[in-house]
C-alpha cells in the first residue's frame, strides 16, 4: 500500500497507519501499533467517543483573532488586506483542544512508537490539529475572495464536515476499551488528511487494505474518502458457485452517501467480477451522514480467474481506483 492516510483498521484486525506498518493492540510496546492507510492521528480514550480531551492552550491563529462558540468552533475574523467583512470565517476549534482555533503542532514522526497510550494518543491529536489549521489557511483564502452566497456556504460545509468527523470515527470503534482512543485518535487524522487533500486538489495512490472475516466493525480495515465517509468489507462466507459472498460496509460522513454497487468490484489484472447484489434495495440507497448501512455482493465467477487470484483484491473504484482489500 502506497498511502497511509487514506485507511485504517482497527489494531485488533492489524490496522495499517502512517508508512503501512501493522499494528496490533494493549500497550504501546506491545501494541506495536497503528500503521495506517491513512495518516496518522490521536484522542484521549476516557473521551474517544467525543474527541474531548481538554488540553487547552492559549496560542492563537497567526493572522486571525477568534472568540470561542457553543459549537465546537471558534468565530475569527479574516486578517489582512482586502479581507471579507460581509461574514466572520468560522475556523475549526479542537474538541480535544478548545478555545482557540486549530494551530500548527510538533509531534513525533511515529505516533504508534510512543511510550504510551496516552503520548500516541497527544501525537494524533497534534497532528490532526496541525492537518486541521492547513484546511483552515486554505479556507480562509478562498473566504477573503468570495461572495456573502460563497461565505456562508463555506461556514457551513466546514462546520457539518467537523461536526460528522467524531461521530464517524466512534460509530467505527467502539469496543469500549481504551483501544478506541487510539483507534479513533487515527481515524481524526485520516479524516482531516483526506480532506486536506482533496482541498489541494491532491489525487492519493490507491490505498492497499487488510481483508478480514471480522463482524466487528473495530477489527476492519477503513478507507477514508475526501467527504469524510468510511468504506470497508467483511469477507463473509463461499457460495455453492465457488464464488465469495462480500459485505461491504458504509459509515457516511457529513454529506451522506449514496450506494452505487457497480463501485464495488473484485479485479485480479485483466479479470473483473462486478458481482450481483444480494436482495434489494442497495442501488441508490441513500446512507445518512453518521449511520452505518451493509450490503452484500455475491462474486459468483472467481473460479473463471485466470490468474487464480493471485493479484486480486475487492476494490472500490468511484471513477478512479481509490481502495482495495487483500
Amino acid at each position: 500500500m502506497s498511502q497511509a492516510r487514506s485507511g485504517r483498521s482497527a489494531v485488533g484486525g492489524g490496522r495499517t497507519i502512517s508508512g503501512g506498518l501493522a499494528v496490533a493492540a494493549a500497550s504501546a510496546a506491545a501494541i506495536g501499533l497503528l500503521a495506517g492507510c491513512g495518516g496518522s492521528s490521536g484522542s484521549t480514550a476516557g473521551s474517544a467517543a467525543t474527541g474531548a480531551t481538554a488540553r487547552a492552550t492559549t496560542s492563537a491563529a497567526t493572522g486571525a483573532t477568534a472568540s470561542a462558540s457553543p459549537g465546537g468552533t471558534a468565530t475569527a475574523s479574516a486578517a489582512g488586506p482586502g479581507a471579507s467583512t460581509g461574514a466572520a470565517f468560522v475556523a475549526i476549534t479542537e474538541p480535544f483542544d478548545p478555545g482557540h482555533p486549530a494551530a500548527a503542532k510538533s509531534a513525533p514522526a511515529s505516533c504508534g512508537g510512543q511510550d504510551t497510550t496516552l503520548a500516541i494518543e497527544q501525537c494524533y491529536e497534534a497532528k490532526t490539529e496541525s492537518a486541521d489549521a492547513a484546511i483552515d489557511a486554505m479556507r480562509q483564502a478562498s473566504f477573503a475572495g468570495a461572495s456573502a452566497a460563497q461565505q456562508a456556504a463555506i461556514n457551513s460545509d466546514d462546520s457539518g464536515w467537523l461536526a460528522a468527523r467524531g461521530p464517524v470515527c466512534a460509530k467505527a470503534y467502539q469496543t469500549g476499551g481504551t483501544i478506541d482512543g487510539i483507534n479513533i485518535g487515527g481515524c481524526l487524522l485520516d479524516e482531516s488528511t483526506a480532506r486536506l487533500d482533496a482541498l489541494k486538489g491532491i489525487t492519493p495512490p490507491e490505498a492497499q487494505l487488510k481483508s478480514t472475516d471480522s463482524t466487528s466493525l473495530s477489527q476492519l480495515s477503513w478507507y477514508t474518502t475526501p467527504a469524510g465517509s468510511r468504506i470497508a468489507m467483511i469477507d463473509t462466507q463461499g457460495d455453492a458457485t465457488g464464488g465469495v459472498i462480500i459485505a461491504w460496509v458504509v459509515i457516511a460522513g457529513a454529506d451522506g452517501f449514496a450506494v452505487n454497487p457497480a463501485q464495488f468490484s473484485y479485479h485480479d489484472g485483466s479479470f473483473t467480477d462486478a458481482g450481483q447484489v444480494q436482495g434489494t434495495g442497495a442501488d441508490g440507497h441513500r446512507v445518512a451522514a453518521g449511520t452505518e448501512y451493509q450490503f452484500n455482493v455475491d462474486y459468483s465467477t472467481l473460479s473463471a480467474d485466470p490468474h487464480a487470484g493471485k493479484a486480486g483484491g475487492w476494490v472500490y473504484t468511484p471513477g478512479t481506483p481509490a481502495a482495495v482489500w487483500r
